[in-house]
């Protein structure tokens, strides 16, 4: 009787939700929201306006213009995604903080290196929106809780089927990061951007937030394997995560196409996407079966 409620106290204490300190995650919430207004209702006219104004190629500005509200729908994932961490195991908690972290410390990191190279130290100035992406990373990081004590539950096996879409999702994943990456950086629309008599300071702003882009696709591989030995529920959390990432860039590019204001770009991109979304969430591995009746998977054995 006894063994068994040891048991039972461990698991329980293993799946409690847990905040390092609850201050920095009220912090990140309030700073990314603030810096999701911001993207959104202040930014947006001028750079568009810019963007629309330049003599960069239609499809470059087309394609650039729905890049933008795709990451103004990013940009409110953050204080969404913190608020619903709140109450979350700290087994999950720890790695969603790190990813909205590393998200949004590479973001600064962009905007940091675009502005230095278009302005030198001034730069740092001029685009000024790394300091809140920092500040959300530095908040969301000093929010993790601690790494949950004794050995994690066992991870739920995957079967053939999920397998197969396990290594395809890697593969088309990797491939798509790659192809961004690449070829989208070098010979397409950000290309056409800076050929553009476009202003400067929102041609620097556009840029760093295509720089951010290849990092966000890059997330999408890199997670698929990280969740190959993450417990499951963090595996899933983060891979539906991450999905929502890039069907937020699928919709942009869909409803742009549907309202007849990007005819230029290809159909072919929000499908690309969402089969990029839809192999990303089944490559997770299937939820862990637990009993509902109060007693502890391992209550026969413990109560011997």
């Amino acid at each position: 009787m006894n063994t068994s409620t040891k048991i039972m106290t461990r698991d329980t204490s293993a799946t409690t939700a847990a905040v390092a300190r609850p201050w920095a995650l009220w912090a990140a919430v309030a700073v990314a929201t603030v810096t999701a207004v911001l993207h959104t209702f202040v930014q947006a006219a001028p750079t568009l306006d810019a963007l629309m104004a330049g003599d960069a190629a239609a499809d470059a500005r087309q394609g650039l213009r729905m890049m933008w509200h795709g990451m103004s729908a990013i940009a409110w994932s953050y204080p969404v995604v913190l608020v619903l961490l709140r109450h979350r195991p700290a087994a999950v908690t720890r790695p969603a903080l790190g990813c909205v972290a590393l998200l949004n410390g590479s973001q600064a990191v962009m905007y940091v290196a675009t502005g230095l190279v278009g302005h030198g130290m001034s730069g740092l100035l001029s685009l000024p929106e790394w300091v809140l992406h920092a500040a959300v990373a530095v908040l969301a990081w000093q929010a993790r809780p601690a790494r949950p004590p004794g050995r994690p539950a066992p991870r739920a096996r995957r079967g053939a089927g999920r397998l197969v879409l396990l290594w395809i999702a890697i593969a088309f994943s990797t491939f798509m990061a790659a192809f961004h990456t690449v070829y989208g950086t070098f010979d397409s629309w950000p290309a056409a951007l800076l050929d553009s008599d476009t202003a400067l300071d929102p041609k620097l702003t556009l840029y760093a937030m295509w720089l951010f882009s290849c990092v966000l696709f890059w997330t999408v591989p890199l997670t698929v394997v990280w969740a190959l030995r993450a417990r499951t529920g963090a595996g899933r959390l983060l891979l539906v995560y991450v999905a929502a990432l890039v069907t937020a860039l699928a919709v942009s590019w869909t409803v742009t196409k549907a309202l007849g204001i990007a005819p230029d770009l290809p159909p072919t991109g929000p499908v690309s996407l969402g089969l990029l979304a839809a192999l990303t969430v089944l490559s997770a591995r299937p939820r862990s079966r637990r009993r509902t009746d109060g007693r502890n998977a391992e209550g026969p054995s413990g109560a011997a």
